[in-house]
C-alpha cells in the first residue's frame, strides 16, 4: 500500500499537526462560504430569499447525513482495518461505501426532481414562497448525487492518507461558490437558482479535486468486485450513525430554537439567535475539524493495537478543544459588542440581546470541544454505541430538556443558558464513559 506518511510509526507530534490543520482550515473554509452564502442572498435577493433558503436548508442536513454516515462510516473501519493489515477487507469497505454513496445520489436526485413542488410543501413553503423554494431546491436536487459524493469521499480521502488534498477540495469548491454567488446573483440576477446553482457548482470543483487521488493513482483504495457483505454493511452504518444523528438532529434543534424564541421575544429574537448561531458555525466547525483530524490517525492505530499511540492522540485532542474553546469563550466575552457589530448595525434592542446572549453561550465552548473529540475517539475506535450516546445527550435529549425547561424559568437567558448545561452533562457523561471504557481494556 502507497504513503506519504506512517502512522503507525512517525512522530504522533507531527501527523497530529498536519491531519488537524488541515482539517481545520478546510471547515473553516467551509463555515466562511456558507456565511457568504447568507450574505449574497440576504443583500442582493432579500428577506424573502432568506425564508426561503431557511425552509430549503434541512434537505441539505439530509444528504450530508446520508453521506457522512456512509462516508465516515466506511473511513473509520477502512482505518481500523487498515491498521490490522487486512487490505482485502479494506477494499471491501470502500467498494460498499461507494456503492451505498451512489445508491442515494441516484435516489435523491430522482425523487427530487420527481416530487420537487410536494417536498418544497412539506419543508414549509407556502403560496407567497414557493416559487423561490422550487427556484432554489430545483438545481440542489436534480444534482443531489454531487453533494453525496463531496461529503462522502471527503473522510474516505483523508483517511487515505490524504488530508491536504481533502482540505484542497474543500477550500477550492468553497472559493468558486462565492465566486458564482457573485457573478449568478449580482451580475446575472438570477435570484434563488442563482445561488443554488453557484453551490452545485462548489460541489462538482471538490469531487474534480477529490477524484484525482484516485485518476493519478496516489490511492491506496481501489474498487473491486464483491458480493455484498451485510456484516461490512452493518458495521459501515454503526460507525456512521453517530455523524448522521448531529446532522439530523441540528435541523430539530434549530426549530425549537425558533419556536420558543419566538414565543419570548418575537422576530427581534430570533435575530440575535441568527446572529450568535452564524459567529458560533464558525467556533463548533474548528471543533469539527479538529476532531475529523484526529480519527484517521486514532483508528488506524486502534486497528493496529498500539494503545499508547492512541491515547496520546486522545489526550492531544482533548487539550487542543480545551484551549480552543477556552480561547473563544474569552474573545467572546470581551469583545462581544465588536463580533456582533460585524453583523449588524440595528437597534440598540438587538445589539443588547445578542451581546448578552453570546456572553452566555459562549461559556459552552469549554466543554463543547472536548464533547466533540470525545465523541468522535469513540467513533474512531468503533465504539459507536457511546459515541451515539453523547451526539444524542448534547444534540437532542439534555439539549431540547433544558432549552424549554430553562427558558419557562428564566425567559432569554434560559436559551442561552440551555448549550451550557447540555454541555456540561455530556462532559460528565464522557468522562463517565472514558473511565469505563478505560477499565473494560
Amino acid at each position: 500500500m502507497k504513503s506519504s506518511s506512517d502512522l503507525l510509526k512517525d512522530d504522533i507530534k507531527t501527523l497530529f499537526f498536519k491531519y488537524v490543520s488541515a482539517a481545520i482550515a478546510g471547515m473553516i473554509m467551509n463555515s466562511l462560504y456558507i456565511l457568504a452564502d447568507t450574505v449574497f442572498i440576504g443583500r442582493w435577493i432579500g428577506p424573502r430569499g432568506l425564508a426561503a433558503l431557511n425552509i430549503a436548508i434541512p434537505v441539505f442536513n439530509i444528504l450530508f447525513a446520508t453521506a457522512l454516515l456512509f462516508g465516515v462510516g466506511g473511513a473509520t473501519a477502512i482505518s481500523v482495518v487498515m491498521g490490522k493489515k487486512d487490505y482485502e477487507k479494506v477494499n471491501n469497505i470502500f467498494t460498499l461505501s461507494i456503492a451505498f454513496i451512489s445508491l442515494f445520489g441516484i435516489i435523491y436526485s430522482l425523487f427530487g426532481t420527481l416530487f420537487l413542488e410536494e417536498i418544497s410543501c412539506v419543508l414549509g413553503a407556502e403560496s407567497t414562497n414557493i416559487e423561490l423554494v422550487t427556484d432554489y431546491l430545483r438545481p440542489v436536487l436534480m444534482f443531489s448525487f454531487s453533494f453525496l459524493f463531496v461529503y462522502g469521499l471527503t473522510p474516505l480521502v483523508r483517511n487515505d492518507r490524504a488530508p491536504q488534498l481533502a482540505m484542497m477540495a474543500t477550500i477550492m469548491g468553497g472559493i468558486t461558490n462565492i465566486f458564482f454567488d457573485w457573478l449568478f446573483i449580482v451580475v446575472f440576477e438570477w435570484g434563488m437558482k442563482g445561488a443554488a446553482s453557484a453551490t452545485v457548482m462548489s460541489a462538482f470543483v471538490s469531487i474534480i479535486i477529490l477524484a484525482s487521488h484516485f485518476i493519478r493513482g496516489d490511492a491506496n483504495l481501489k474498487l473491486v468486485k464483491m458480493k455484498f457483505d451485510f456484516s461490512l454493511f452493518k458495521r459501515i452504518f454503526t460507525n456512521g450513525l453517530p455523524s448522521f444523528i448531529i446532522e439530523i438532529s441540528s435541523g430539530i434543534v434549530i426549530v425549537s430554537f425558533n419556536l420558543v424564541i419566538l414565543n419570548l421575544l418575537g422576530e427581534i429574537g430570533v435575530s440575535a439567535y441568527g446572529i450568535i448561531a452564524n459567529i458560533a458555525l464558525i467556533c463548533a466547525y474548528m471543533f469539527t475539524g479538529l476532531a475529523q483530524g484526529i480519527q484517521p490517525l486514532i483508528s488506524i492505530n486502534h486497528g493496529a493495537g498500539l494503545k499508547i499511540r492512541v491515547e496520546k492522540i486522545r489526550k492531544y485532542g482533548i487539550v487542543s478543544a480545551l484551549i480552543f474553546g477556552s480561547s473563544f469563550f474569552i474573545v467572546g466575552t470581551i469583545f462581544s459588542k465588536e463580533l456582533i457589530s460585524l453583523f449588524t448595525d440595528a437597534s440598540f434592542e438587538l445589539i443588547a440581546i445578542s451581546t448578552r446572549g453570546i456572553r452566555i453561550y459562549f461559556i459552552s465552548f469549554i466543554a463543547m470541544g472536548v464533547n466533540i473529540v470525545i465523541s468522535t475517539y469513540f467513533q474512531s475506535i468503533e465504539l459507536s454505541n457511546y459515541s451515539t450516546m453523547i451526539t444524542l445527550s448534547r444534540g437532542v435529549v439534555v439539549l431540547l430538556f433544558s432549552l424549554f425547561t430553562l427558558s419557562y424559568f428564566f425567559q432569554m437567558d434560559g436559551v442561552w443558558l440551555s448549550i451550557v448545561v447540555a454541555e456540561a452533562v455530556t462532559l460528565i457523561l464522557g468522562i463517565i464513559l472514558i473511565k469505563k471504557q478505560s477499565k473494560s481494556l
